[in-house]
């Protein structure tokens, strides 16, 4: 829009002066004044400031824009990294499963409720790719995260798959809890269109009656290679080395 005015402004410009240079030059010699000689100067110097002006003008804008596009890709690159950093952060599996034998305890010992959630993320299109689906999957963490108490503990089980402890809460609070992160997480993948997701909830005591049925129950919603049992076992193994 800037070039096609500097154009416009240019091209009437000379045709007014190509109309303007006959009656200025034709009677120089006879009127004895320069006076519409230097007004035809001036109005050709000021219509290329003009001109220079408003190519000027556009360039400039061109490059703040540049500028604000490259801002913005920075930015949402940093936004990307920060919820892949999410990630690296959260507590990992074993200490899930150190977290769940200690609320039990305390939930039997005390008489309180307990529950326990598995969310599962399946990522769609180009959001499986390893960046952008770190940055997804953090982001889904982070949804569930401002959906749940001070009290209350997001684990990694496995890159897709979140454990949350909640304790003081049974049965029926439990689907208040997932009504909310299932609104939060449903925010957050712009409808399904970014991953869909399913929470698995078990609660103690009107569900299960040991710490042995929680972790069968979690390690069900696992994949079976990745169960909480295994990894046990495994860790048990590694702990105990070879006879």
């Amino acid at each position: 829009m800037g070039l096609f005015a500097a154009s416009a402004i240019a091209v009437l410009a000379a045709g007014l002066a190509t109309l303007m240079y006959p009656a200025v030059f034709a009677n120089r010699g006879t009127t004895g004044t320069a006076v519409p000689q230097i007004a035809f100067y001036g109005f050709c110097v000021l219509s290329c400031l003009l001109v220079a002006y408003v190519v000027d003008r556009q360039l400039t804008i061109h490059r703040l824009r540049q500028q604000m596009a490259l801002e913005r890709k920075m930015a949402s690159a940093a936004l990307q990294q920060a919820s892949a950093d999410r990630l690296t952060t959260m507590p990992n599996v074993i200490t899930f499963d150190d977290r769940l034998t200690m609320e039990f305890r305390r939930a039997s010992t005390t008489g309180l409720k307990l529950s326990v959630m598995v969310i599962s993320v399946n990522l769609n299109g180009n959001f499986a790719e390893p960046a952008p689906g770190k940055s997804t999957l953090g982001d889904a963490a982070s949804a569930v995260s401002r959906k749940l108490r001070e009290q209350d503990s997001i684990f990694i089980l496995r890159p897709t798959f979140f454990g949350v402890i909640i304790p003081g809460i049974g049965q029926a609070g439990i689907e208040q809890i997932r009504d909310q992160i299932s609104e939060s997480l449903s925010e957050v993948s712009a409808a399904g269109s970014h991953f869909t997701f399913k929470i698995d909830a078990i609660s103690y005591p009107e569900q299960t009656s040991s710490a042995l049925d929680l972790e069968l129950a979690v390690s069900g919603w696992l994949p079976e290679e990745d169960s909480i049992l295994s990894t046990k076992q495994e860790n048990h193994s590694a702990v105990q080395g070879p006879r």
